[in-house]
């Protein structure tokens, strides 16, 4: 078990840089980060820092289409631009439309081509990005002021932070903020609380991240054997992830993503009280709406991409140590850094953290 990863002071050496861009009164920022839906909550920190520093600042925020919801109505954006990744034909027309606005200040916290290339249409008096290894594929070349990154390179959220801190704001950790809506009456009404919702699935192209079904399943029917309220959450094509876990405890609620949309399914999860997952979206969904977090960790670095603690919340990593950790495999026949999480050290983290909020 390791600790969660918990928002730190800024490191001395990130203090701004000489000549660092000013932000004047009643400017602009454009905040990029395109993908995926976890380092777009990450990204949330970096504006939430702003504008509780700046509220003068008017802050849009570029992002692909299919992330687009879960931005749209946020209290601290006054307006999100989308890239059309489904639509390609429609790229260069999205580039335009960006090239006809003006911003102070450009921030790259996503740090790829794909983002440079954005950075190079927007205009900007100050584009800001990371240097490698926080960037990747040549994209600094794209920025007026390149931010120096450790080796290893921090969280994903610390990137933004830090990018602040080089325009002489604090960049002090601040939670972010995420636009919820509430879930159907029906489905939350006659569910007591303590409340736990269990996520088996990852992207389809992170599937080795999986902790496997059956355990999940074995899982919530312990859960419901305590008399605890268990959702089992699944978004687009990942019914057969929930299936068993919802054979197996009847009682379980399903929770369908894909009807409730992303905003839905925050409400949901802001709803209950422990969350149990992998590394993926809906694991940081939880942590961004104040939900405990039991993260099932296996090739990734937590120090990287670990959920984000705030306060008194706190989340617990479970993982199984292994040689080859961390790895930037995207397939693995047999992931035993995922295999070795057992159930009852999963159903010991959720009981701590279901005492702590009882008590």
């Amino acid at each position: 078990m390791l600790p969660a990863m918990n928002a730190e002071p800024p490191p001395a050496e990130t203090a701004a840089l000489p000549g660092a861009a000013m932000l004047p009164v009643g400017g602009r920022v454009l905040v990029i980060r395109l993908s995926a839906l976890g380092d777009v909550l990450f990204a949330l920190e970096t504006v939430a820092a702003l504008k509780r520093e700046r509220p003068d600042v008017r802050i849009d925020f570029l992002v692909e289409d299919r992330f687009r919801r879960l931005l749209d109505d946020h209290p601290d954006l006054d307006e999100v631009l989308s890239y059309p990744r489904s639509r390609w034909l429609r790229i260069p027309g999205s580039l335009w439309r960006l090239r006809r606005r003006r911003y102070d200040v450009v921030l790259d916290v996503h740090g790829i081509q794909k983002s440079a290339l954005h950075v190079l249409f927007a205009r900007a008096r100050h584009k800001v990005g990371p240097l490698p290894p926080a960037a990747r594929e040549g994209a600094s070349f794209a920025y007026s002021l390149k931010v120096p990154m450790p080796t290893p390179p921090p969280h994903r959220a610390e990137i933004g932070h830090r990018l602040l801190r080089a325009i002489g704001l604090s960049g002090a950790p601040t939670q972010s903020r995420m636009h919820t809506t509430p879930p159907p009456p029906a489905l939350l009404a006659d569910l007591p609380r303590p409340r736990v919702l269990l996520h088996p699935g990852t992207s389809a192209f992170a599937a080795f991240k999986r902790w496997p079904t059956e355990r999940f399943a074995e899982l919530a029917e312990r859960l419901c054997a305590r008399g605890v309220s268990v959702l089992v959450g699944f978004g687009p094509g990942e019914q057969e992830l929930a299936a068993p876990a919802l054979q197996r405890a009847p009682r379980a609620r399903a929770v369908d993503g894909k009807q409730l949309g992303l905003a839905g399914f925050a409400g949901v999860l802001a709803e209950c009280d422990v969350v149990v997952a992998a590394d993926t979206g809906p694991l940081h969904m939880a942590a961004a709406v104040g939900a405990r977090c039991v993260a099932l960790f296996g090739p990734k670095d937590p120090a990287r991409y670990g959920p984000r603690a705030h306060g008194a919340v706190h989340h617990e990593l479970l993982r199984h140590a292994v040689p080859c950790q961390p790895c930037r495999r995207r397939t693995c026949v047999t992931p035993l850094c995922v295999l070795g999480v057992q159930v009852d050290d999963v159903e010991q983290a959720v009981l701590r953290q279901l005492a702590e909020v009882t008590g």
